[in-house]
């Protein structure tokens, strides 16, 4: 029996690169994209430019590639703390994390040279300890931060990377298998996208959702340190996808709110991640670290085909989920295909040279991770795979490690789920609205956050959160709102925020089960719920969601929507703002409605005409023109406000660049 150790290399190469690329990932999208300015297919091509530089650096480095994965990740760490002090985001902000991806993923690449058999537990660790500072953050990324926190975490890289650099000092080069390399940049992709992130399984639901991730992650940490698998590859190749699916592209309609995240969810974020473990860990040994590491570069090019054909899908009109559903499957299958072709290879400890059947003489070691006889890894039993003699010592310090490295897995396991429970409330203060008298006019905000990016591409939910406290919202209607987006860094924007500002949420679905529209409020909240609307022709999901709330003694009915152009035309909405205008008009028959959002959508049209025709009033008319986009300098009437059973006593649009639209604020009192 034989088990693995992890290494710092590994573990820092994994954190620092998923840091990095949650700076990157929404830069491409609000710096170079330019909120779908620049056209897709551009962008598509500088991001795998990108993700392809670390395999043409690679290609060139033949010996000592752990010293080289060291120097990599110092200069990353230097990106890393460049990008945490530049107060300005933009262009530093894009081609800096650019450039530190390249060196991260570059060094991650060395690693699969030059660790051998510790290479996956260290990458599933570096992921756990992500995973659970991020909860311990409360999805607020680190990387996104200007506080203490940001500061003890950068502490902690330091060190790692003081450790990392001795370590790689003295290390020898230790292949693992050209499959496991190739596979692991894609199953990393997977894993990050709906097994491990947090913000998914906060969507779930706060507590139990977020405990099911640190669960999974550090689970598959403890799976992978275990002995090499041996039989049955077939039930980690089904598992893997079967997690992913109940993760990803599986919705249902529960509690009045249509295509949300099954509860079956949970159960994917804890055992999804240790399915894609013993997948990587079938893989026989490796043979040239030259290979293994350009096999893990060609494996970052599948990563980022794979990333924008996810995200496409929701410009292009396609279900992208089946398609990450459909590469599960495809990587579990491969992975598992291998296993013929070393089953002579596998075996327990005998007394002579693979395949002699003998019981006694030396240490088979069929690990995923093992050196090459031509290539030991310091880090295996004297040996193994050649005809030296064995050496019972060795193999019980061996045996030993593991089983230390387990427990300390354990401890580490339950410390991250403490964390998670206490970590939001510690680290992100709690500041109200100020308390408004309920015999005066309730104020009402509408809002869209492009996923809480500011114009310069810097998360800044802290600035929103004070716009919303300055303007005295009791109530705010949102759209674009990101819950878990791994393109947009994995947060939980909405939780964040109502955190922040002490307010409960309501959250319809839109996009998919983690974008959508919200409600935030300090009021007390009845029947919730959210419908999506037809597709028509529109390719970008929509939805309405609802809910009603008490201001003094009356029930206020409340829709929040984001309507999307449905035909040829930019402000062709027609299809959806007739099914939003029958909603205020039966709500409207109810009692007093106020609803609205970014409608893409401007007065004296067609789709203007049928929200009118609802017998609701435009909340902005006392202050027309309303320009609310683009929000540096507006030119467009597309965010709007409209009441029935209620009068309007004042009306702003809020001059910011925290989005690429304007705020907009209306004054309301029951009639």
């Amino acid at each position: 029996m034989t088990t693995r150790s992890v290494s710092a290399l590994g573990v820092l190469a994994t954190w620092l690169l998923i840091d990095l690329w949650r700076v990157w990932t929404p830069s491409l999208i609000t710096l170079f994209g330019r909120a779908a300015q620049t056209p897709a297919e551009v962008m598509g091509a500088y991001a795998l430019l990108v993700m392809a530089v670390p395999l043409v650096i690679v290609a060139f480095l033949r010996r000592r590639l752990a010293r080289w994965a060291g120097w990599m990740l110092l200069a990353a760490f230097v990106v890393r703390i460049a990008l945490a002090i530049n107060p300005e985001g933009g262009d530093i902000q894009l081609y800096g994390s650019s450039v530190g991806v390249v060196l991260a993923f570059g060094a991650l690449c060395l690693c699969a040279g030059s660790l051998g058999r510790a290479l996956v537990p260290s990458v599933l660790l570096g992921v756990a300890v992500s995973a659970s500072t991020h909860a311990l953050l409360g999805t607020f990324g680190a990387v996104w931060r200007r506080d203490g926190w940001d500061v003890a975490l950068l502490i902690v890289q330091a060190v790692l990377v003081v450790v990392a650099m001795r370590g790689a000092a003295r290390a020898r080069d230790a292949p693992v298998a050209a499959r496991t390399a190739l596979l692991l940049p894609p199953v990393l992709l997977i894993v990050l996208l709906g097994l491990s992130d947090v913000g998914r399984g906060s969507v779930l639901s706060p507590i139990w959702g977020t405990l099911a991730v640190v669960v999974g992650v550090w689970a598959a940490v403890i799976v992978a340190l275990l002995p090499a698998p041996r039989r049955r590859p077939w039930f980690s190749a089904v598992l893997f996808p079967a997690a992913v699916l109940v993760a990803v592209p599986l919705e249902v309609t529960r509690g009045g709110f249509e295509g949300v995240l099954s509860v079956w969810a949970a159960a994917g974020f804890v055992v999804g991640p240790a399915a894609a473990a013993r997948l990587l860990l079938f893989a026989g040994a490796g043979r040239s670290p030259r290979t293994a590491s350009v096999s893990a570069g060609v494996g970052g090019v599948i990563w980022t085909l794979l990333f924008f054909a996810f995200y496409a899908g929701y410009d292009l009109g396609y279900r992208a989920d089946w398609v990450i559903f459909a590469a599960a499957v495809a990587l579990a299958a491969w992975a598992v295909s291998y296993r013929a072709g070393i089953r002579g290879r596998i075996g327990r400890y005998s007394g002579a040279a693979p395949g002699s059947g003998s019981a006694r003489g030396s240490v088979s070691a069929p690990d995923s991770g093992s050196a090459p006889a031509s290539a030991p890894d310091s880090r295996s039993v004297h040996g193994s795979g050649s005809d030296a003699a064995f050496d019972p010592a060795e193999a019980q310090r061996i045996e030993a490690g593991g089983a230390r490295a387990v427990a300390a897995s354990a401890v580490a396991a339950v410390i991250a789920v403490i964390a998670a429970l206490v970590g939001p409330a510690l680290t992100i203060p709690t500041r109200p609205v100020a308390a408004s008298a309920t015999d005066r006019p309730l104020t009402v905000a509408a809002y869209n956050l492009r996923m809480g990016y500011a114009l310069d591409g810097r998360f800044v939910p802290g600035a929103v959160a004070e716009q919303i406290r300055n303007a005295g919202a009791h109530v705010v209607l949102l759209s674009e709102v990101d819950r878990g987006w791994l393109l947009n860094g994995g947060q939980d924007q909405l939780a964040i925020m109502a955190r922040m500002l002490g307010m409960r949420f309501v959250f319809g679905p839109a996009g998919d089960q983690v974008w959508g529209d919200a409600i935030l409020t300090d009021l007390p909240v009845h029947d919730a719920g959210s419908q999506r609307y037809p597709a028509f022709d529109s390719l970008t999901g929509a939805g309405m969601t609802s809910a009603t709330m008490k201001w003094g003694d009356t029930a206020v009915q409340v829709i929040a929507t984001h309507l999307q152009p449905d035909g040829d035309e930019l402000n062709a909405t027609q299809g959806q703002a007739a099914f939003f205008s029958q909603a205020l008009a039966a709500a409207a028959a109810r009692g007093p409605v106020i609803g609205g959002g970014d409608l893409n959508t401007t007065p004296d049209t067609a789709s203007w005409r049928l929200l009118l025709a609802s017998g609701a009033h435009d909340a902005l008319a006392p202050i027309r023109p309303a320009y609310t986009s683009p929000a540096e300098a507006p030119d467009q009437e597309i965010d709007h406000l409209f009441v029935a059973g209620m009068t309007v006593h004042a009306a702003v649009v809020v001059d910011s660049t925290l989005s690429d639209h304007r705020m907009i604020t209306v004054q309301v009192q029951v009639d």
